[in-house]
């Protein structure tokens, strides 16, 4: 039209998609990506969140397993393909490959935005990398199959299921840092999943088989703590302040409260049919938990620890992520790669007499990680 400015797809999208979902009450939309890494499929779908429609697909040669943010690139790990792929999400298309010498396991990105360190299997390795070069700096041997990572300042906890132990390395000053062993802690039982307390000062690692929370004084590796769990642990989350640690994992359906300051475990609450992985609402004080058996995603109050609400959002429930603006709960069923959309004033609000889920929008199968990328500017 003659005098007119252009008008994106996007916008287009947006108007119709809001109008059909929302009938005469326009709901706020977030103005950014979804990315779905799919394994069996080799690709990222990329789905418009304005409009909780899929928009794109990123093809990759090799199975896509798990998906990070550094700035304004986005990288994901490709276990079978042992190589790191960045990704221009605005672009929707592949930028850059970081070949390594093993399949990578687990990665924590660097504050300075410009370096990674990655746990690695066959072999076992831990590898710190420089992102804008793409290229392999230093490497750090490890004694065996490595299981999981996390990262504090300039100190690493690895697990290493097969050897009962947990590792600490050193990160030098450097960027990207050089790697330097710490020492090893005895945990006396196999660890999978390990985290940092918020200060850095102590590690807790996960005993699934033993049904503990193992705590080790971060500088020394000393033992501090064997909690005993009603469930088999898998899955960590903390609430906004560090100051409560979920816990859920197979054996019953509830999750586990640990206080993480204390070394003590706090309460064992339920939270519906097999809990699964979580999200904290940190505005809402919220905790959301995917429950796999019964198809719903419960929410709870993190301070009365009692259900604000229970929705059914399908089949198989894996990952939730939250919107930035807080008003949405997006779970991702990881074998059809269905999003199901829960829009949380609704089903919040005993008062609003609609259905809490708001849409269902495809994306990938075999979907094993996903992340949010706001839309850039212009």
């Amino acid at each position: 039209m003659a005098g007119s400015g252009s008008i994106s797809r996007r916008a287009i999208l947006t108007t119709a998609l809001a109008a059909v979902a929302c009938g005469h009450r326009r709901a706020p939309r977030t103005q950014g990506w979804l990315l779905v890494a799919s394994g069996n499929e080799r690709e990222i779908a990329v789905a418009d969140l304005a409009s909780f429609r899929r928009a794109a697909t990123i093809a990759l040669p090799c199975g896509a397993d798990q998906l990070f943010r550094s700035g304004t690139r986005v990288y994901t790990l490709c276990h079978d393909g042992a190589a790191i792929f960045e990704i221009d999400p605005q672009a929707f298309r592949i930028t850059g490959k970081i070949s390594l010498p093993g399949k990578p396991v687990a990665a924590r990105f660097l504050p300075d935005g410009h370096s990674a360190i990655v746990l690695t299997s066959d072999p076992a390795l831990l590898l710190s990398i420089d992102l804008p070069s793409r290229r392999l700096r230093s490497r750090l041997s490890l004694p065996a199959a490595p299981a999981d990572l996390d990262l504090n300042g300039n100190l690493a906890a690895i697990t290493i299921p097969s050897r009962n132990a947990v590792l600490r390395v050193l990160l030098g000053t450097s960027s990207p840092p050089e790697l330097k062993f710490a020492g090893a802690t005895d945990t006396g039982v196999p660890c999978t999943p390990v985290r940092f307390r918020r200060d850095g000062k102590t590690i807790l690692a996960g005993a699934s088989a033993a049904r503990e929370i193992i705590g080790i004084d971060a500088q020394t590796g000393n033992l501090l703590a064997r909690l005993s769990l009603a469930v088999s642990p898998s899955r960590f989350a903390f609430n906004s302040d560090g100051g409560q640690m979920f816990v859920t994992g197979s054996g019953e359906d509830a999750l586990a409260i640990v206080s993480p300051y204390q070394n003590e475990v706090g309460e064992t609450i339920l939270a519906g049919r097999t809990p699964n992985a979580m999200a904290v609402s940190d505005r809402r004080n919220l905790l959301f938990v995917t429950n796999r058996e019964s198809g719903d995603l419960t929410i709870l109050d993190i301070d009365t620890r009692g259900v604000s609400a229970s929705v059914h959002v399908g089949e198989n429930p894996g990952e939730v992520l939250l919107t930035p603006d807080g008003e949405y709960a997006l779970v991702l069923d990881p074998r059809s790669g269905n999003v199901s959309v829960v829009r949380l004033t609704t089903v919040l609000d005993r008062k609003i007499k609609t259905k809490p889920l708001f849409t269902v929008f495809p994306t990938a199968a075999d979907a094993r990680s996903a992340l949010i990328v706001p839309f850039q500017n212009g």
